[in-house]
């Protein structure tokens, strides 16, 4: 692998691929953490919520639960009408309760993004009345926008492509869209809110296999006058690679991460155009390239994989693509392939390596400058490198996704002569990885090395490096 960059080479300011984010009700954090995450990983500009509808109202009671125990299910599963992805809900040893929830990371966001989910099958079953639906999505986010005045996203629904989250139609997605339509169309006449409630979906989670649904709603929404403020869509590599080639979609298959991601944004943009409609904002709003386990090594093979979709579409003056890792803070015995975050059992949290990654992106600011990758043995190679210039230095970040260990050489163009230190913050199986490591501890990322290199009258600065497989480096050069 070398990575080679021209520091006369100016490609603008560096944008923060950082700024959305995912929280979760299936394993909510303690109250004060989306403080100490903003202090980490910075504050969200969009950070995505969430309400479940069947905690926040029982239909076979009619009763309200405006404060509920997040994830404390009221009934087996075996007594309810539809399991939705109960199975896997563990409420969070920290108690949390929704208004402590939603108010916690409020406080720490510019904007948020409610998702309201749940319910999908009771009013596709008629167990439900779509009337009764419709009202209680509105008393919902009403009530949600009460506590928290920053919402401005409302996401109908979540997944429904997939059996734990309703496996509607493309017909039976409409019709809940259109009682949300109406709903966030009522508030917004009644309230006059100072930030409109806008109003989209629908978080696909395999939105490539299933375009054809993509495409009837959007259609059937149309033909109705009704258009989404914005889209919503999910891409998890490792799940989505034998869904294709079970569809013998093998070409779309063997595309790269990002590549896939491309191909999902031209097939949106495509369908945009075929139907006349406007461009909205995209919101890649879950991000991930391992599969849900709680696999202690796919934390850091997620990590390398994040880093390249952020950098692919977090980085460019891009304001209707927008790309959120999923997710900040998880079950790790579920989703510690995800999580960025553990909580320790002294109460302090730690960062795991998706954490780290998405730390030392964030931390990153000045002037981007151009890089090159050759030899990368890597499908994404032109994202496994970014460089960064601020008056203190130059900060480079390298990733391996070749999967397998490499030995490297970095090469800056353009450099006065004389003497660098090279700081390098390593994160692998061994460094900066509380999940292998099996410290948990919530100390910064740690310096992993230290050298000093000369610069002759070429103007060269030269370090070499190796790298294990999935392993990423921060670098930070100074004079």
């Amino acid at each position: 692998m070398k990575i080679k960059i021209n520091r006369s080479e100016k490609l603008g300011r560096y944008i923060d691929p950082t700024r959305f984010q995912n929280s979760t009700l299936r394993y909510s954090p303690p109250e004060d953490f989306p403080a100490y995450m903003a202090k980490e990983i910075g504050r969200a500009e969009v950070m995505r919520v969430w309400i479940t509808l069947d905690e926040y109202w029982d239909y076979r009671t009619g009763t309200f639960y405006p404060d509920y125990d997040i994830g404390v299910a009221r009934y087996p599963t075996e007594e309810l009408h539809y399991p939705y992805d109960w199975k896997n809900i563990v409420p969070a040893p920290s108690g949390t309760r929704f208004v402590a929830y939603l108010t916690s990371h409020a406080k720490e966001a510019d904007e948020l993004l409610l998702n309201v989910r749940r319910l999908e099958r009771e009013v596709s079953d008629g167990v439900i009345t779509y009337d009764q639906y419709e009202s209680i999505f509105e008393k919902s986010v009403e009530y949600c926008k009460e506590l928290a005045p920053n919402i401005r996203y409302i996401e109908c629904c979540n997944e429904v492509d997939i059996r734990s989250f309703g496996l509607l139609t493309a017909e039976e997605y409409v019709k809940i869209y259109l009682c949300a339509y109406r709903a966030v169309k009522r508030l917004n006449e009644k309230h006059n809110y100072e930030l409109p409630l806008e109003l989209g979906g629908f978080a696909a989670a395999h939105p490539i296999t299933v375009w054809d649904m993509m495409r009837e709603i959007v259609e059937k929404l149309q033909k109705m006058g009704v258009e989404m403020d914005f889209y919503s869509y999910h891409h998890y590599d490792a799940h989505a690679v034998p869904t294709l080639v079970g569809k013998k979609k093998y070409e779309i298959a063997k595309l790269s991460g990002v590549d896939k991601l491309k191909y999902l944004v031209k097939l949106h943009n495509e369908m945009l155009a075929d139907l006349g409609l406007p461009k909205k904002p995209v919101f890649l709003n879950e991000l991930g390239k391992a599969k849900t386990t709680g696999i202690d090594g796919d934390s850091l093979y997620n990590a390398a994989g994040i880093i390249t979709y952020l950098l692919a579409f977090g980085c460019e003056e891009e304001p209707e693509l927008c790309p959120f890792p999923w997710c900040t803070f998880h079950n790790p015995k579920l989703q510690i392939s995800f999580t960025q975050f553990l909580l320790c059992e002294d109460g302090s949290y730690a960062m795991t390596p998706n954490g780290v990654a998405v730390k030392m992106l964030h931390e990153l600011c000045g002037e981007r400058l151009g890089v090159t990758v050759e030899e990368a043995l890597s499908r994404d190679a032109e994202y496994c490198a970014v460089a960064v210039e601020d008056e203190k230095g130059i900060s480079v970040i390298v990733v391996n996704t070749s999967g397998e260990s490499i030995v490297g050489e970095l090469e800056i163009a353009g450099m006065p002569e004389g003497e660098y230190t090279i700081k390098g913050h390593l994160c692998d199986s061994s460094h900066n990885n509380v999940v292998t490591g099996k410290t948990c501890t919530g100390k910064a990322v740690e310096m992993t090395a230290e050298a000093v290199r000369k610069v002759g009258e070429d103007g060269i600065f030269r370090h070499f490096f190796s790298l294990e497989k999935n392993a990423f480096t921060l670098y930070r050069i100074e004079k």
